[in-house]
């Protein structure tokens, strides 16, 4: 954008008569601080080029440098079809750094000269589709059913639960309403209100 703005207002100056050196000088004072003799430089490059061809060069910059391992469709497969495999929060970069050259490049006969460095695989991960998440605790999935937590459920949890049962209010429905039915407490009993 700020290359096609630059191209209107050197057109606009070129068409007032300005010459083409002034022009671009007049426009490095606006848009950039000191001299600027080769921003001026590539402002007329950019329209010589603009004007040849109708459109703005290619750029240059950030440019692959060559085609990726992870181009490769069948590297790209085997790599996906390991990582989804394994359970969730086993992923690591470093492990799957080491995976990358024990299993999967291996079993698909690629011997690498030069090792690729743990970025690249941070990178790797991203572009399959791995994100990088904290693992929180507050949540606990399964374990329900283990021995000791069926023991406490059984023998604490369940009782303690039917004692405070009998001070709570309870509600039943009666047709499309629902009706409180009042507490007996005796001398000293509280009411107790379930707060979850």
């Amino acid at each position: 954008m700020n290359q096609l703005a630059i191209l209107r207002n050197f057109a606009t100056l070129c068409i007032k008569g300005v010459r083409r050196i002034a022009a671009s000088e007049e426009i490095v004072q606006q848009w950039h601080e000191g001299s600027g003799i080769h921003f001026a430089h590539q402002i007329r490059f950019v329209a010589h080029h603009y004007q040849l061809f109708e459109q703005l060069p290619a750029e240059k910059r950030g440019r692959d440098r060559g085609r990726s391992l992870l181009d490769d469709e069948e590297i790209q497969v085997a790599a996906r079809t390991h990582l989804s495999s394994l359970p969730m929060g086993e992923v690591t970069p470093k492990w799957f750094h080491h995976t990358l050259y024990e299993r999967i490049l291996l079993s698909l006969g690629w011997m690498l000269g030069k090792l690729l460095s743990e970025r690249t695989v941070r990178r790797w991960l991203i572009k399959l589709g791995w994100r990088r998440t904290m693992l929180r605790k507050g949540v606990y999935m399964d374990g329900h059913e283990r021995p000791d937590v069926v023991q406490y459920r059984v023998n604490t949890f369940l009782p303690l639960m039917a004692l405070q049962e009998k001070k709570m209010v309870e509600w039943i429905a009666n047709g499309s309403e629902l009706v409180c039915v009042d507490l007996k407490l005796g001398p000293g009993e509280k009411r107790v209100i379930m707060v979850f």
